[in-house]
């Protein structure tokens, strides 16, 4: 039997992937925290407590594998992929490295390589403007029309830099006029690296997935956020799977810009998508595990297993038959709701208006729905929930 090693089995992103390939006969190692939700499962056959730095941590998995023909890794964060890639003359040695290459994943970390590559598939993408000085701001200024968004071109690399310098990190920033503009961009002058400047783009989540190999596409998926967390723009939080059917010319765009990369490996191809213009803007990709995993292999899309399979053990696969189903994250879908009930003034995004009755009952109908399921809750796999709920539990009282 395969053994397949899951580095990162602390997020509904790890447990979906244990639960995926255990159930298609892989005999899985989950590397995670204490009290990692993945530990708890009943399909994660064997446990081990991730190392506490990243040189224990390619200690550790040189202890733990042997044979690259039958002992397979894979990642869910962009920071373990990172890890990997820096290793990979020692550990494929050990291991079939089921993680892009690094060359790969320089392009779709940086949004404005990704940009530039899909620019040139006539793939909309938004105005976005990059200064390597604060005082070039002046120079386009007028060409912007508020509110703008700032993102980080490459969080991955920015990270550490704020971190030694004392500035937080904030995936997503909105600025609603000049003046505010300069003074959220002001805070960065101390490392001279600035966020995209990016046009705001309306409309709900859209996210492809595809499994790929040197650029060809033998799996895929897609799915619409219906909420995300926090309320103006962030991860899944409910989400609804969608007939490939949908979406055809995206689809394709999509698939034209994965090839045009030549992938190998899992991807999302993520959109702002406009029902009432029809129109489709490429935010990113993703070129990992992507939160809404759960929501995938509840409809059918064996994204992990079909890895293992396609690029570990060179074994053929089809597209599989899909089903049409919800998700929710709970907690932060309950945070998100919260939010909008009691606490709006917090919602960044200008633009974002919600029903708060609306809101309530769409998560009411939805508990209620057969065709809802849950990122972690599963009743042939409860333990993680309530390894889930233990863990908030103590989060919250360490914080009061």
């Amino acid at each position: 039997m395969s053994n397949v090693f899951v580095l990162g089995v602390d997020s509904p992103i790890g447990l979906s992937l244990l639960r995926d390939l255990a159930k298609n006969q892989f005999n899985t190692i989950g590397i995670g925290a204490k009290r990692s939700i993945g530990h708890a499962s009943r399909y994660c056959k064997r446990s081990v407590i991730r190392a506490d730095s990243r040189e224990r941590v390619i200690s550790q998995l040189l202890g733990l594998g042997g044979d690259p023909k039958t002992d397979f890794l894979i990642c869910i964060s962009e920071g373990d992929i990172d890890l990997i890639n820096k290793n990979r003359p020692v550990l494929t040695d050990y291991f079939t490295l089921l993680v892009p290459e690094q060359a790969q994943m320089d392009i779709v970390l940086d949004k404005y390589k990704t940009k530039q590559v899909a620019d040139t598939l006539g793939i909309d993408t938004p105005k976005s403007y990059q200064l390597r000085d604060l005082n070039e701001l002046d120079a386009f200024a007028q060409e912007l029309s508020f509110p703008v968004v700032l993102k980080w071109a490459n969080p991955l690399n920015v990270q550490p830099l704020l971190s030694k310098s004392g500035i937080g990190f904030h995936k997503l920033q909105f600025a609603k006029s000049i003046e505010q503009l300069k003074s959220l961009l002001s805070v960065y002058e101390k490392i001279s690296i600035y966020p995209l400047i990016q046009e705001y783009c309306d409309g709900k989540g859209l996210g492809q997935f595809f499994l790929c190999k040197a650029g060809k596409s033998y799996v895929e998926f897609q799915h619409e956020r219906v909420h995300e967390w926090p309320p103006e723009g962030g991860t899944s939080a409910f989400c609804r799977s969608l007939p490939l059917a949908e979406h055809q010319e995206c689809l394709q765009k999509s698939k034209a810009l994965l090839a045009r990369l030549c992938w190998s490996g899992v991807a999302m191809v993520e959109y702002r998508y406009s029902s009432d213009k029809q129109k489709y803007v490429l935010m990113e990709i993703n070129g990992r595990f992507w939160g809404s995993s759960p929501l995938a292999i509840h409809s059918g899309a064996e994204f992990a297993s079909n890895l293992v399979k396609l690029l570990g053990a060179n074994q053929p696969v089809i597209q599989p038959q899909l089903s049409q189903q919800n998700c929710i994250y709970m907690i932060p879908e309950l945070k998100r709701l919260y939010r909008i009930l009691f606490e709006s003034n917090k919602i960044e995004d200008p633009n974002s208006h919600f029903d708060k009755s609306r809101e309530f009952l769409t998560l009411l109908t939805a508990i209620f729905s057969r065709k809802t399921k849950y990122f972690v809750f599963s009743l042939d796999d409860p333990l993680p929930f309530f390894q889930d709920m233990t863990n908030v539990c103590k989060k919250v009282l360490r914080r009061r």
